[in-house]
């Protein structure tokens, strides 16, 4: 997978801290960095234009930056954990709906099988919880990696990052997931059709959707089948589901939680 680093000759340090991380986790990525005089919109545009086929990421303001042109207008699309400060430490049961599905505690072990951008594990893992990320797209785990990375440096972001553990994987590879141990919780959040949500997906998740596939139903199957293969006894699958979306693999959950949008359903075996 090409992807092509775009940013003015200061950003090159940003550039070398992802090919480092890239290179000690065996990416298949191949990073190359393009040196612009100025970053702006049209530099930007030019350089889509000039590498049709080529994955864009812009170091916009220290920050490596998805970027996707949709009808002529640039989305730009990146993690920002630092958003999620004040949700992280306000987040409980009485707030967040993936934690009063999960009714997760202090120590106990989670696995998030389909990481994203990792806002839902920082959430699960505020609860003291221990959270395994897996992603399979190697530019999105990068990102992870990378994020991670920075917000170690901010003292107030070392304890809850202690917990979190991310892995460039796909959930589906039983001979990756016996290595790992099992957990209380199994969490999955897939890709599912941006028809079956009630409002467009936000512009920042836009770009995420672009990168990742829906899986097939022989796929869902096979998450729930890995997934009750994984948890520990008495342990339980999680996953979220647009409100309207048909549930996984077409299996009747256990119980259901949800708001206006979204949808948890449990499984227990």
């Amino acid at each position: 997978m090409n992807i092509a680093v775009i940013g003015t000759h200061h950003d090159k340090t940003i550039f070398d801290k992802l090919n480092l991380i890239k290179n000690s986790h065996d990416s298949s990525l191949d990073l190359s960095f393009v040196a612009l005089s100025k970053l702006s919109d049209k530099f930007i545009m030019t350089t889509i234009n000039d590498n049709p086929n080529t994955t864009i990421v812009a170091i916009v303001k220290n920050t490596p930056t998805l970027i996707k042109l949709d009808n002529g207008n640039l989305i730009k699309s990146h993690l920002n954990w630092q958003s999620l400060t004040k949700r992280i430490v306000t987040a409980g049961r009485k707030s967040e709906l993936i934690l009063q599905a999960c009714k997760l505690t202090d120590g106990m072990n989670v696995i998030d099988g389909t990481a994203g951008f990792g806002h839902d594990s920082l959430i699960l893992a505020s609860t003291g919880a221990k959270v395994v990320l897996i992603e399979q797209n190697p530019l999105i785990a990068l990102l992870l990696l990378f994020e991670k990375q920075m917000m170690n440096d901010n003292p107030n972001w070392q304890k809850l990052l202690s917990r979190i553990t991310i892995h460039h994987a796909n959930f589906l590879n039983q001979d990756f997931m016996i290595h790992l141990p099992k957990a209380d919780v199994i969490y999955l959040d897939p890709m599912f059709p941006s028809d079956s949500y009630t409002a467009k997906v936000g512009k920042n998740m836009q770009v995420l959707h672009e990168l990742a596939n829906p899986p097939s139903l022989d796929d869902e199957m096979r998450f729930l089948h890995i997934a009750q293969n994984q948890l520990t006894d008495n342990g339980k699958v999680i996953v979220k589901r647009p409100i309207l979306a048909p549930y996984l693999a077409n299996q009747t959950p256990a119980q259901s939680i949800s708001n206006d949008a979204i949808r948890f359903d449990k499984y227990q075996f």
